[in-house]
């Protein structure tokens, strides 16, 4: 390694780390705030929740990782440009391909990173989480339910909760095709719901078939309507993505949700190498004119590149707009703007 890429990456490091650290601080602040607010105010386990946080962590870092490089090389390649280290570079014979060639590599090696992450540990640990969360909202139902809440028993069926008084349910119905349950009370023990005086209606067809009064019934608990992620696909390998994908697209439904997920799974790392060329090309852009970015204008940039995702992802989600092209949307333009940058910069 040289004497220049040793340099270039010292400088590098340090500022990719304090970002990425920044970046999951503020994942996992949001997940706190979201997720978690509601068991916090009613004496959640501070243990769990620290698991939960630890289960979160791996996503964050995979999808933080490439961020926290644009935000290093463009905070890095602004203060070369203004101690005037590039100009020096240039005066001594250095080309813009060599000053580029080590960040190519770094990148690289976190978008491998990355994705490795994000295929092999980010869905058991969201699945794990996920798990650690039911088990505490069954342990503590009435710390999520309000009003109008509905959840799963065991069964499948639907549990609607009418009523919430204190820590006592009443109003409860029991929904299913065959039959429903209508109970005046109801309480949790154990992952277990309770029910009191109530009566049980069976249909055949559209038809009621039987009537019957009871004093008290059990419905084991199966997962209360409470789920962190609003995408499921987090959760599934590469493999089970491109599976449910054949088998919705099968099945006519155009799966907009699971196909942006997986193609995503490829363009959010690769995203890292692509900052790599849009940085240096930006660096060469503003040193023909003496300028600089800033912090104003690094912090818009990433906040730019995280906007166009968040949109790009929704889109695609919601069948707005082509899959591919959702998760490789924010890629493609700051690849094409990069490379306009660097093929236009000061020589």
């Amino acid at each position: 390694m040289k004497t220049l890429d040793r340099y270039l990456l010292r400088e590098a490091l340090p500022l990719f780390g304090g970002g990425l650290l920044v970046i999951v601080l503020l994942f996992l602040g949001g997940a706190v705030y979201e997720v978690l607010a509601p068991l916090v105010a009613k004496g959640a386990d501070p243990y769990t929740l620290l698991r939960y946080l630890l289960f979160r962590t791996p996503e964050a870092l995979a999808r933080g990782a490439p961020v926290a490089y644009l935000f290093a090389l463009l905070v890095l390649l602004s203060r070369l440009g203004e101690d005037a280290e590039l100009k020096a570079l240039l005066a001594l014979g250095v080309r813009r391909e060599r000053l580029l060639l080590p960040f190519l590599l770094l990148g690289t090696a976190i978008a491998l990173a990355a994705f490795l992450l994000g295929e092999g540990l980010v869905p058991r640990a969201l699945a794990q989480g996920q798990d650690l969360l039911r088990r505490e909202v069954l342990e503590r139902p009435r710390a999520l339910l309000t009003p109008g809440a509905t959840f799963q028993d065991a069964q499948g069926r639907v549990v609607y909760v009418g009523k919430v008084e204190g820590e006592a349910i009443g109003a409860l119905r029991v929904l299913s095709r065959e039959e429903v349950l209508l109970a005046e009370r109801g309480s949790f023990r154990g992952g277990v719901l309770h029910v009191e005086e109530g009566t049980r209606i069976t249909y055949e067809g559209s038809r009621p078939r039987t009537l019957a009064r009871f004093q008290r019934g059990e419905l084991v608990l199966k997962d209360l309507t409470f789920d962190p992620w609003q995408n499921p696909a987090n959760r599934m390998t590469l493999a089970e993505l491109q599976k449910e994908v054949q088998r919705l697209r099968q099945m006519g439904v155009r799966a907009g949700l699971e196909a942006t997920t997986y193609y995503r799974r490829f363009a959010e790392p690769l995203a890292a190498p692509v900052f790599a060329l849009f940085a240096v090309g930006l660096a060469f852009y503003l040193l023909g004119g003496s300028r600089s970015l800033g912090l104003v204008g690094v912090a818009v940039l990433t906040f730019f590149y995280y906007a166009t995702w968040s949109v790009g992802r929704i889109m695609g989600e919601q069948n707005a707009l082509d899959p591919f092209l959702a998760a490789f949307g924010p890629n493609l333009l700051y690849g094409a703007l990069g490379l306009f940058l660097f093929l236009g910069g000061r020589r």
